[in-house]
């Protein structure tokens, strides 16, 4: 009798835990969508505002202001592209992992690729560089459509807050060959040391009001977690923000 009663003590328990684990589950999956759903409309609006522009019966434009409006729209369909990709990645089972899909690539292109896709989104004087120090005949095997998404928000976060100076995007690879470090710095404003505890949290404490970056940074820091790698703050550097990406490559 008395083991009857235990074992149902520590049925109940159980389930009590599963149904804290799902509601806390349920309540992050709800904040990640509004954060998501916040993002998703800068580009949802421009996308509009460019569709009425060029509806308009009356409008003649040059053959350079039409290349720039596709440009735009092609660039906000483009950030579109990229949240959904982060929507679908997030929402396959953890316990499952996401299931690597491993393409040959170089290094040196996948930054610059992400540098000219983010030039839109700097302020006016801001100089953005690549500091090459691999050669160009490097190339990596690793997952590279994840890698490009962490990219792509740490340069995104560095463009937003640098309002002069530059930013600067190098990339290097250990001795060994199989340990790929990307680094982000600017010149824009430094994390105040109250937030820095937070910058990779947000998965943690859903319904804390964080800043927008720290949302991001989070993101970025749950795929990079997927293929093995982890961003970190540089505290040493001095002059902004210094992150480093670093993953597994081979």
């Amino acid at each position: 009798m008395i083991a009857v009663c235990l074992f149902l003590v520590l049925r109940i328990k159980a389930q009590q835990t599963e149904m804290s684990e799902y509601r806390k589950s349920d309540r992050l999956k709800s904040a990640f969508i509004k954060a998501l759903a916040r993002e998703i409309r800068t580009p949802l609006h421009s996308v509009s505002g460019l569709a009425e522009i060029i509806a308009k019966d009356d409008l003649y434009l040059s053959k350079e202001e039409k290349k720039g409006i596709s440009d735009q729209i092609l660039y906000n369909a483009g950030m579109i592209s990229t949240l959904l990709d982060e929507v679908a990645i997030y929402s396959e089972d953890g316990s499952k992992g996401h299931r690597l899909e491993d393409e040959r690539f170089s290094p040196n292109r996948l930054c610059q690729r992400c540098i000219n896709s983010n030039r839109s989104r700097m302020a006016e004087g801001v100089k953005m560089v690549y500091n090459q120090k691999l050669g160009d005949e490097f190339f990596v095997s690793a997952e590279r459509h994840i890698v490009e998404l962490v990219l792509n928000k740490l340069v995104f976060s560095a463009c937003k807050y640098t309002q002069k100076g530059e930013i600067l995007v190098e990339c290097t690879c250990d001795s060994t060959r199989h340990r790929l470090s990307i680094f982000v710095e600017n010149t824009g404003a430094m994390i105040p040391e109250d937030r820095k505890k937070f910058l990779f949290t947000w998965f943690e404490t859903p319904d804390l009001k964080a800043e927008e970056t720290e949302f991001d940074l989070s993101v970025a820091q749950r795929l990079a977690a997927k293929i093995g790698g982890y961003i970190r703050l540089d505290e040493n550097y001095k002059r902004g923000t210094r992150m480093e990406f670093t993953l597994p490559v081979r």
